[in-house]
């Protein structure tokens, strides 16, 4: 349908007056159409029948006013939903009103208005428009109204334009009005290593275009909006130039999906250290440090199957942890997935480099070492595991640090005096040792391998278990990969970490020869000791100390432990002197420095041997007093034959209270309990609590029973 555009439009497009309007239509024969309107009447032209200087002309001044007929669509884009539907609603709108006036009955039109707008405000009257477009006034309804019988009754005309769609056929809003080398100079600026502020990349662009004597107009404002408008579609490019490139891989490069479903239990571990965020005491200042933790994770699985805990990462306690993960696995791994730190990448487990006697150890157990790229997390599938260890077992330790100001607890601010007094009295200062974290990581990975995985069928450890091997040698696997450390031993014993360690096969060595102790930090009960040529020694334990007065106060517990190291210290004194007898030194033996002069003289003195004092005559006694004795002995052999009482407590504090001092009767003394105390220790081993104390009543009676 074609448009028609007024006398008085063309006019004001063209710049010139009615009348010459009118005198070039009659003069150029232009088609019109005169209608009625207030106060007379006018000559209506179709648009497109004029000339097209005269269409030119009216299309600019609709571009610019909006106030005169244009085209409903000038461009075939899509209209924004929104703007779809606020026209929508506005067509209906007026339709209503119109049928509003036209059914009022001669006179009445006024009134039919007010009832009309009254009801629709209200909300009574098309409250589905009303919840759209809100309340209205007669007079926009009226220029709606015009506004639609000006474009023909189409509802494009109603729909909002902002963004402009209707102008030049796109959603996106028009562009900044900012010169082309203020956007190179300030982009510049922006994309700096450095990462200035928005506002300090403003001023330096600033001072660059005057400089270079183009000052910019534009305010700052319009520098903000265009950088938005420029990160929308480039923000790849600012993260690579302000951020690097492990930001800009982080965040926007591509990644390739892996799927660990493909590999079997063992064909691959991957390895990777960690800094606690908790603190440990170091085992040498006793200061409280934030240690490493290295993790041998089995990719099939999800399982951790070996760790070491170490002060710093280094290559002989990456090789324990890969000790323990051999043993855990049963047999060698056919790969692992490295990191690319220093102490992974050592020559000791890739090349033939010869380090003690170690060289190549992957390659010479047959298992192939693959490096990832360095500052490259997303390689490495353990680093989710870390992420998880830290939220469920670090952040509820005591002695929590956090990884960073954001997660670091708050009795660790500064300033909180109150968080920090109830944390003291909470803990009263505990940090664990070594042992101590060891014992608590331990316990935490068994309990995560019996939990339900999001991209496993089963639990990891359900997925591990069945593919366990036969096992291997654990004599070679010390020698190749415990951690090794430097100790001079000191009357059978060896101090580690504060803990002291004993054995025979320290005894007789020199105080100043050191000795090369390996250790496993994840089981710190046993050490092997070797000498610095390799040559093994044997295994030493930490120390058990004896009762003081175990004759007086101890159990047979303590009088056999005491018993045991009397005969123990006896025994290595008497091969002490064995072997200096077979040496030749005994006492028919000549003194070897009898051949000095100066000693040979005294030598030749005679020495009068000392006379053997006389026995002394031992009194018979008489059949009376031979009696009297008998008796004697007898009663004191009968009152050692009697067993001491047991005092059994009057009340019992707890049920564990009463349940350890029934065990302690059976195990420790070799008591009978009563047919009450058997039923009730039945019933205690039989509840669900029981089993949290079952692995320390275990050890108690190994150790009653040695």
């Amino acid at each position: 349908m074609s448009v028609l555009v007024s006398e008085s439009q063309v006019a004001e497009a063209l710049d010139i007056g009615q009348k010459a309007v009118r005198l070039r239509a009659v003069k150029n024969d232009w088609i019109s159409v005169k209608k009625k309107k207030q106060g007379g009447a006018e000559h209506f032209f179709v648009r497109d029948l004029l000339p097209v200087d005269v269409r030119k002309h009216i299309i600019d001044r609709q571009s610019v006013g909006g106030n005169t007929p244009v085209p409903a669509v000038i461009h075939d884009t899509p209209i924004p939903k929104k703007s779809a539907k606020i026209g929508m609603a506005k067509y209906n709108l007026v339709h209503a009103f119109r049928v509003a006036k036209e059914q009022a009955p001669w006179g009445r039109k006024r009134e039919a208005v007010e009832t009309f707008l009254l009801s629709y405000n209200a909300g009574v009257l098309l409250p589905q428009i009303h919840n759209v477009l809100g309340d209205i006034q007669e007079r926009t309804l009226d220029g709606l109204d015009k506004k639609l019988r000006d474009h023909d009754d189409n509802y494009l005309c109603l729909c909002d334009g902002r963004g402009g769609w209707k102008k030049h056929g796109t959603t996106k809003y028009k562009g900044r009005k900012l010169s082309e080398p203020a956007k190179a100079v300030f982009l510049k600026c922006y994309l700096h290593s450095g990462r200035p502020s928005v506002a300090m990349a403003i001023r330096a662009a600033r001072m660059t275009l005057r400089k270079q004597g183009m000052p910019e107009p534009a305010d700052d404002s319009t520098f903000r909006r265009w950088l938005k408008d420029y990160e929308k579609y480039n923000a790849a490019v600012i993260c690579l130039a302000r951020e690097g490139m492990k930001a800009y891989q982080d965040r926007y490069a591509p990644y390739i999906t892996r799927d660990g479903g493909l590999l079997d239990v063992g064909q691959c571990l991957v390895a990777d250290g960690k800094t606690l965020n908790f603190f440990i005491r170091h085992p040498d200042t006793g200061r409280p440090v934030r240690m490493t933790l290295i993790v041998f994770f089995d990719w099939a699985s999800r399982y951790p199957v070996g760790w070491q805990i170490m002060p710093t990462e280094n290559q002989w306690g990456i090789l324990a942890a890969f000790r323990n993960a051999v043993v855990t696995l049963g047999r060698y791994p056919d790969s692992v997935y490295l990191d690319n730190g220093r102490a992974f990448k050592s020559k000791l487990f890739t090349d033939g480099f010869d380090l003690e006697e170690s060289a190549g150890l992957y390659a010479r157990v047959g298992t192939a070492a693959i490096f990832a790229k360095p500052y490259n997390g997303r390689a490495k599938v353990v680093e989710r595991f870390f992420g998880t260890m830290q939220i469920q077992l670090e952040s509820i330790l005591p002695t929590f640090c956090g990884d960073s100001i954001q997660t670091k607890p708050a009795h660790a601010h500064r300033n909180e005096k109150f968080h920090k007094g109830m944390h003291e009295a909470k803990t009263h200062g505990w940090i664990p040792s070594i042992r101590d974290a060891a014992i608590i990581i331990e316990a935490y990975f068994q309990w995560y391998g019996r939990q339900p995985h999001a991209d496993l069928p089963a639990t990891p450890l359900d997925m591990f278990l069945p593919h366990r091997g036969p096992g291997v040698d654990p004599f070679q696997l010390n020698h190749d990969f415990l951690w090794r450390k430097t100790v001079h031993p000191r009357n059978c014993r060896v101090t580690l970490w504060g803990i002291e360690y004993e054995s025979d096969c320290l005894h007789n060595l020199s105080r100043k020869a050191p000795i090369r102790a390996m250790v496993d930090t994840s089981d710190l009960s046993k050490i092997w000791c070797y000498t610095q040529d390799g040559l093994f020694l044997g295994e030493a334990y930490p120390v058990q100390a004896c009762h003081p007065l175990a004759r007086l106060f101890g159990d047979q517990v303590a009088i056999d432990q005491v018993t045991h190291e009397n005969k123990r210290q006896a025994r290595l004194a008497k091969s002490t002197k064995k072997q200096l007898l077979e040496l030749g030194f005994d006492t028919g033996a000549e003194d070897s420095l009898n051949i000095l002069p100066f000693v040979g003289k005294a030598a030749k003195t005679a020495i009068i041997p000392k006379s053997k004092p006389e026995k002394p005559r031992v009194k018979k006694l008489s059949e009376s007093d031979v009696k009297r004795l008998e008796a004697v002995v007898c009663q004191a052999e009968a009152e050692a034959d009697e067993l001491p009482e047991i005092p059994r407590p009057k009340y019992w504090g707890s049920d564990l209270e009463h349940y350890e001092w029934c065990f302690r009767l059976i195990h420790e003394h070799g008591r009978e309990p009563t047919p009450d105390d058997d039923r009730f220790m039945t019933e205690f081993e039989s509840r669900p609590d029981f089993e949290q104390y079952r692995e320390r009543f275990e050890d108690l009676k190994l150790i009653f029973e040695f």
